[in-house]
């Protein structure tokens, strides 16, 4: 018997356990390594798949957004024809397409489209420096922002190079990461404010804040106030966004609030049915508002699958032109739009 070993334990066997275990414990954490590999694998392969739908989602939804701006057309076109064939005294019924939304889907997706005459925006290039404040207020972006965007969009268009108090010109522009100039001249896209000092996207497309009692409050952007198109002196009440009704100079906020809640119900057919409507007399202001339209209408669709989460948004802006060879021209197209107002907040 070996010195030092238990009787009746076989010599080695206290080592071959001790070795065992060792081995046993490396398999453990091989496995477990295997195992963390795997479920990093898996992941991946989830992350992967969930893209890929959401990839295909995107896809089909982008359809079914150019779908509905097509059958906006469709309808704008065929209400232009027999608003032209009817009598101007007919008493029909206008066409629901006015109120300005469109519903409807295809291929399994739903779509929903805005459409507004350029004629209820302010053209950037010829509203007044009052107007344009009085906008800005409007939309509900604060101080000392509103300052700071009204007076580099001032300095943004005009000829000079000399900036205003709170403005921009060239020695704001050149120090920015791309350095670029001021334009100094007239604005070709609304989208070139975002180049402007002080327009975040989010004032641009439109934000939700917190209200007073803690409900989301959407605030309407600058794209859905602003045009380059429309270069009549009046504004249409029957597409006009409050914060525009709300910018005409001398209208009292609870007219122009009760003609944005009646035009909702119905679109006014002229300015006397308007006048009629709303329980305020109509002053000087009126003078300042419009049923007419431009033939240009902004069309920004949202389409997004039944089941999915997915969503796209494409703006266009159209010209319906009367005795062309072709019955409208796009005038403006951007599938890549930040739009807020039908987001979860």
């Amino acid at each position: 018997m070996t010195p030092g070993t238990p009787s009746g334990a076989a010599p080695g066997r206290g080592r071959s356990r001790a070795q065992g275990g060792v081995v046993l414990i490396g398999l453990l954490w091989i496995l477990t390594a295997l195992g963390v590999i795997a479920l990093s694998f898996a992941r991946e392969s989830f992350v992967e798949v969930t893209a890929a739908r959401n990839n295909q989602s995107l896809e089909r939804a982008g359809f079914a957004a150019r779908a509905g701006i097509e059958t906006a057309i469709y309808r704008l076109l065929a209400r232009q024809y027999t608003r032209s064939a009817r009598p101007a005294n007919s008493t029909q019924e206008p066409d629901p397409i006015e109120a300005g939304s469109l519903r409807g889907s295809f291929a399994g997706s739903v779509y929903e489209v805005e459409i507004q005459d350029e004629s209820g925006k302010l053209n950037v290039n010829l509203v007044s420096e009052a107007q344009l404040a009085a906008l800005i207020a409007a939309a509900g972006i604060p101080q000392p922002d509103s300052g700071i965007i009204l007076e580099s969009i001032l300095d943004w268009k005009d000829q000079d190079t000399a900036h205003r108090t709170n403005g921009a010109e060239d020695d704001y522009y050149q120090a920015l990461a791309p350095p670029y100039g001021a334009k100094n001249g007239r604005i070709d896209t609304t989208e070139e404010l975002l180049l402007v000092r002080g327009v975040t996207p989010d004032y641009f497309y439109g934000r939700y804040e917190k209200g007073a009692d803690g409900a989301p409050v959407y605030r309407t952007g600058l794209a859905r106030l602003l045009t380059v198109y429309s270069t009549r002196g009046q504004v249409n009440v029957n597409h006009a966004p409050l914060p525009v009704l709300l910018s005409i100079p001398g209208i009292p906020e609870e007219a122009a609030r009760a003609i944005y809640e009646q035009r909702k119900i119905r679109p006014f057919r002229d300015i006397a049915e308007m006048r009629s409507s709303i329980p305020f007399p109509v002053g000087t202001w009126g003078a300042q508002l419009t049923t007419a339209q431009t033939g240009i209408f902004t069309l920004t669709a949202e389409a997004r699958e039944e089941k999915s989460k997915a969503r796209r948004v494409i703006r266009t802006i159209i010209s319906l032109s009367p005795g062309a060879t072709a019955p409208y021209q796009t005038l403006y197209w951007n599938e890549n739009v930040s739009d807020y107002e039908s987001m979860t907040p």
